[in-house]
């Protein structure tokens, strides 16, 4: 392979594999922007939003792309009911950061085997219709492939514009700054967390609908995605969206580019040597 080859293959390949991952960093860090914890509940947003979609489409006969839809929605109306039944409570109640961690990892226990008492534990696989193979930049892709990254870029960047450019994302931020302060304002803190926690857990939804396109939907599904949102999200700045959508960027062509050249568990290493390289700058730095 050629050195100009090798790096077209990169940035298309780790655009593809970079796409969900940054749509479910947005989604996660949203969360910790408004609330400041941890959510490892987050996960099975993404397992859910596969399982629905699949089922719409696999089981049930519906189109991929309208089968997103309601997949994706109705992720964010469980990750709503989560923060008013759960999680909503335990802040009121002066719960701590590291209690909501351990809390989050009940909640994401609790989902996930009751995804897997629904479906069980066979894999599925989505029903794609006609595949059409296109070249982009000289890389083979299919048109799913394409119309997914389309997807997931068009619903990250849709989400940061909503965050940095509207009178809401606005108001969320605000809140998310000085819960006091909003309040004095005018603002109301549940109606706007509300938001947050829905356009989050429709994010995550779809995010897992898009990594269970071209691999089996399974109940770990979501959970082996965490351990990545996560590194991903520190290294953006856990709470900054704008660090997240950049590192999730930069850690899919990152890893596709050691992977192309090495093995796909060279990546995940290169994934935590640079995290604790970036740990190591901003402790200097601090």
């Amino acid at each position: 392979m050629s050195f100009a080859m090798f790096l077209k293959s990169t940035f298309v390949i780790g655009l593809l594999e970079s796409a969900p991952l940054m749509l479910a960093a947005v989604g996660f860090t949203l969360i910790y922007r408004l609330n400041g914890f941890i959510n490892i509940g987050y996960a099975e947003n993404a397992t859910l939003g596969a399982y629905l979609a699949v089922t719409l489409n696999a089981i049930l006969g519906w189109n991929f792309y309208i089968a997103i839809i309601p997949a994706a929605l109705f992720s964010g109306v469980l990750s709503v009911l989560t923060y008013l039944i759960v999680f909503r409570p335990a802040m009121k109640r002066g719960v701590g950061p590291t209690e909501m961690i351990i809390l989050s990892v009940g909640v994401s226990f609790f989902l996930r085997y009751g995804i897997s008492l629904i479906w069980g534990s066979r894999l599925y696989n989505f029903n794609l219709g006609k595949t059409d193979y296109l070249s982009l930049f000289g890389i083979g892709i299919t048109n799913t492939q394409l119309i997914c990254l389309g997807l997931a870029l068009v619903v990250a960047f849709g989400l940061y514009a909503f965050i940095y450019k509207t009178k809401m994302g606005e108001t969320m931020r605000a809140l998310a700054d000085n819960e006091e302060l909003a309040m004095i304002s005018g603002i109301n803190p549940v109606k706007v967390s509300v938001v947050v926690w829905f356009l989050s857990g429709l994010a995550g939804g779809l995010a897992g609908v898009f990594t269970g396109v071209f691999t089996w939907v399974n109940t770990g599904l979501g959970w082996h995605m965490i351990l990545v949102i996560l590194l991903v999200a520190i290294i953006g700045r856990v709470g900054d969206v704008r660090g997240a959508l950049i590192a999730g960027a930069g850690v899919g062509i990152i890893t596709t580019a050691v992977t192309l050249v090495t093995q796909p568990a060279y990546g995940v290493v290169t994934l935590l040597v640079i995290f604790i390289v970036i740990l190591k700058i901003r402790k200097v730095r601090a």
